[in-house]
């Protein structure tokens, strides 16, 4: 949960929000890459930043942030709320959440959602797997950290990733986890969205 400095103003948002508002981001991206090579950076960062944020709702458990962190900052967490209950003054470790590819790993077992063990697997294939590791690993990595040499990706599968995106978080949605405390208008436009997303062009 971010607070923005806007001169002065804030905005404030959430990891539910969040998601909706990067799925609208890709969604203006797909519009403008015909005319401006440089929104296909944007486009790719913002699918990357929905998918990542709606693992993240769904498996984030009642004692926030367990469940989308790593095992690691997990132990931190526990070890943390334990202490608290003694003394209000102890500090809260930082919260470390699990890479795409770890979150994706964990949102295709059984009892995924808010750790409720009734939960449904989403259903990711291991060809999938392997092309969303890439936007994380190509792309994400080459843009964010990238070298003054600039960056190059490949773009011609972004349509269909974008399609596989839209269907994990569309099966996210309909789980009933993730953004149950999102506004049911906010909601459904983001649905509608997600069905704008698969059809997505994004033509050069």
């Amino acid at each position: 949960m971010g607070h923005h400095m806007t001169n002065g103003h804030y905005i404030e948002s959430d990891e539910a929000e969040d998601v909706a508002g990067s799925i609208r981001h890709a969604l203006r991206c797909a519009d403008f890459v015909s005319g401006d090579p440089q929104a296909w950076k944007w486009g790719v960062l913002a699918l990357h930043s929905a998918l990542q944020g709606a693992c993240v709702c769904h498996l984030t458990t009642t004692a926030a942030p367990l469940g989308a962190v790593t095992k690691r900052n997990a132990k931190e967490w526990i070890s943390y709320f334990n202490q608290s209950r003694e003394n209000q003054d102890t500090k809260p470790p930082d919260t470390k959440s699990m890479n795409l590819p770890e979150l994706l790993k964990a949102v295709r077992k059984q009892g995924a959602a808010g750790g409720n063990t009734n939960s449904a697997p989403i259903a990711i294939s291991d060809k999938e797997l392997a092309w969303l590791k890439r936007i994380h690993d190509e792309f994400r990595n080459q843009i964010i950290h990238f070298a003054p040499m600039g960056w190059s990706i490949e773009v011609s599968g972004v349509p269909q990733i974008g399609q596989i995106i839209a269907r994990i978080i569309k099966d996210i949605n309909d789980r009933g986890w993730a953004f149950r405390h999102l506004d049911p208008t906010k909601r459904n436009a983001m649905i509608l969205d997600l069905e704008h997303l698969t059809e997505a062009i994004w033509s050069t």
